[in-house]
């Protein structure tokens, strides 16, 4: 498969289309092939129009009774993707594509988890990923948590138990799947998220791939916020 740049972005909504606009536009800048959003705020059944010549293909799971909620995910108008099989959530939550793109078979998930019960939750989504997946496997979101607090925390440390954060670790590992940018950067400090409440930052937002597929990883950075995450 041809090199692929993947964004991953919390939008908190896209209701604006100014804010629709930007964000697309930021895509552009980044060169990015397959975008991930999360909190897109869409209500189900009236999705806004996204499909702008650059991002011409989109996939989206919205949440059937809230529209705080939604995620989707986005193709690059270049880029070659067949669809061959399709997950939602009715929670909007988490969406599951599956398909080919420049002659190889890639799934993409994208992940919106809970503020809290995300052991539970990913338990139960991964579960079903693992019965979805098939050839190269990507997956990205927003899980609410810092998966290793003394780095990925500027407090150094999480309301989550210990004994809880290393569990969720384990059960990535057990899915074989590895996050990619701490692969990159073992012991740098950066952070996405800011919590005004604990005056503290933290990293919520990851990109997973399989431990198979990590050494074709060559470069993963955080950038700069245009709006939320």
């Amino acid at each position: 498969m041809a090199e692929v740049r993947l964004v991953t972005y919390n939008v908190r909504g896209l209701k604006s289309p100014a804010k629709r606009n930007q964000v697309l536009r930021h895509f552009h800048k980044e060169k990015a092939q397959v975008v991930f959003l999360q909190e897109t705020h869409f209500k189900h059944g009236k999705i806004l129009n996204l499909s702008r010549s650059t991002y011409n293909l989109w996939y989206h799971s919205t949440a059937e009774f809230s529209k705080r909620l939604g995620v989707s995910i986005g193709f690059h108008k270049h880029t070659s993707f067949t669809l061959k099989a399709l997950e939602t959530d009715k929670h909007g939550r988490f969406l599951f594509v599956k398909g080919e793109m420049d002659a190889t078979i890639c799934t993409f998930a994208n992940l919106y988890a809970p503020n809290s019960g995300q052991k539970k939750w990913l338990t139960e989504v991964l579960l079903l990923l693992e019965n979805f997946r098939e050839g190269t496997t990507l997956v990205a979101g927003d899980l609410n948590i810092s998966l290793n607090p003394s780095l990925d925390s500027s407090m150094g440390k999480s309301a989550i138990s210990k004994y809880t954060l290393t569990s969720i670790r384990n059960l990535l590992y057990a899915n074989g799947l590895v996050d990619i940018w701490r692969s990159l950067h073992q012991t740098m400090k950066d952070y996405m998220h800011y919590s005004a409440p604990h005056n503290s930052y933290h990293r919520l937002d990851y990109v997973f791939t399989s431990v198979s597929n990590l050494h074709q990883c060559t470069e993963a950075r955080i950038g700069s916020m245009i709006h939320s995450e």
